[in-house]
């Protein structure tokens, strides 16, 4: 395979990718807009509390999770480029209601779409890619989502602190609209139209893609083997299958109980507490430049060390920056003076924090769950996988304000660092390599014959 079309490859999945840094934006949205909608005139009618802020960061993760039966039988009938392309579009459509909300509950209705459609989206674009990609840039392929989210998230980052709320929501919703575009002029998964039995379309696709035939020929009869059967009780009862979703589904759990979707959200306001001589603002800005630095260097690793390595590292990583969050405000909260190193632990954590979460789990676990999954279940899988992600994300970013009152804050954090070395082990005992393999070599090693 030559490397024209390895590059063929990196400006589809690219393109539908793109939509990744509308994602990163409306993740990081409310780290600024809070501080400003809780304690700024701003053109909502009144200011909002702290119950109203926690709806308002956790909305799209509730209303998106009964969304994903209707996401995987639309994929099923129209194919993932068409399902992701409407997606987005209505995504765009509705975000202009973030330049014309005056109440409170216009937000919440806004948030509630959005977040649903990027969750659909998201539960189709990792298949997407991995079916795009060839075994040799899979790992890279896949982690560009991850790469252009963090991407967005530090456009809101370096913006929201400095310019107007109306200003940061019309640059948001200019960019979503725009990124929907260069969707419009990609190819199906090659996989769809198997399915579908467009084969003179998958071989022409797939063909152009790995500049092979002969090659796209070897994934066509690969393909071929599965995307005519449905899915039955005995595929769900196969072994590989339940390893697969066993661990899937553990690894989607803990993306959300390392606690990282929770500094994120809140990431200003918890800056605001400490109280220290580091600016929030600057801290922001520095959080969204170590999140793409981080999402580049796995992007270019995790085809070479392999995809455990990195993990096991990472969470090892978490766990450090975890127990710093941890030491600071156990320090703070007992009354001690903070002064010196200690000024700037949690500004150091947090760097830790943020290179191992876009280094390690938060690039690479969406990519393996891909990987996990045959083609006749990787939607189903990934389906399954993204509800429980987002029934775990809603009750830990509604309620981190909550335990971090009742508990404290150090002992959430420090919490948050036993998780992370739990999913370390399991990471180094539990988790296949699936570096350069296929999707029937990565299923042979999950005990299918």
């Amino acid at each position: 395979m030559g490397v024209s079309a390895n590059i063929r490859q990196y400006i589809i999945v690219i393109s539908v990718n793109l939509t990744s840094i509308g994602m990163g934006m409306s993740q990081s949205w409310t780290s600024p807009m809070l501080v400003k909608l809780m304690h700024e005139d701003t053109q909502l009618s009144e200011r909002v509390n702290e119950d109203q802020a926690s709806w308002i960061v956790s909305i799209g993760f509730l209303s998106s999770i009964a969304f994903f039966p209707v996401v995987y039988c639309l994929v099923n009938l129209y194919g993932r480029k068409t399902v992701m392309l409407y997606l987005n579009i209505f995504r765009a459509t509705v975000n202009l209601l973030f330049i014309f909300a005056t109440e409170v509950w216009m937000l919440y209705l806004v948030r509630g779409v959005t977040g649903t459609c990027e969750i659909g989206i998201l539960s189709i674009m990792p298949a997407y890619s991995a079916e795009i990609a060839s075994k040799q840039i899979r790992g890279a392929l896949g982690t560009i989502a991850q790469l252009l989210n963090a991407v967005g998230m530090l456009i809101i980052l370096s913006l929201g602190p400095y310019a107007s709320y109306l200003m940061v929501n019309i640059v948001y919703v200019t960019t979503v609209a725009v990124m929907v575009v260069p969707m419009f002029f990609v190819p199906d998964s090659p996989y769809c139209m198997v399915k579908k039995g467009r084969m003179n379309e998958a071989l022409k696709t797939l063909t152009y893609l790995r500049d092979s035939e002969l090659l796209a020929q070897e994934e066509i009869k690969e393909m071929s083997c599965v995307s005519g059967t449905k899915i039955t009780s005995k595929t769900i009862k196969d072994i590989a299958f339940l390893k697969s979703m066993g661990i899937a589904v553990f690894l989607s759990i803990g993306i959300q109980l390392v606690g990282y979707s929770s500094i994120t959200l809140y990431l200003q306001t918890i800056l605001e507490v400490t109280n220290t001589s580091v600016s929030s603002e600057l801290v922001s800005v520095i959080f969204g430049v170590m999140q793409v630095i981080a999402c580049f260097v796995t992007a270019i690793l995790s085809d070479r060390a392999g995809r455990k390595p990195i993990l096991a590292i990472t969470l090892g990583g978490l766990a450090i920056g975890m127990l710093g969050l941890g030491l600071f405000f156990y320090m703070k909260d007992s009354g001690v003076k903070i002064n010196g190193f200690m000024n700037y632990l949690p500004l150091v954590s947090l760097v830790i924090v943020v290179l191992s979460y876009n280094a390690g789990i938060g690039s690479l676990c969406v990519v393996l769950i891909a990987e996990l999954f045959e083609n006749l279940t990787r939607s189903i899988g990934i389906s399954v996988c993204m509800t429980i992600t987002m029934i775990v994300g809603f009750l830990n970013v509604k309620y981190f304000p909550l335990l971090t009152e009742i508990l404290g804050s150090a002992t959430v954090f420090w919490s948050f660092a036993i998780i992370c070395l739990i999913y370390m082990t399991f990471v180094l005992f539990c988790v296949p390599e699936t570096k350069q393999k296929s999707f029937l070599e990565i299923q042979g090693v999950l005990g299918r014959k």
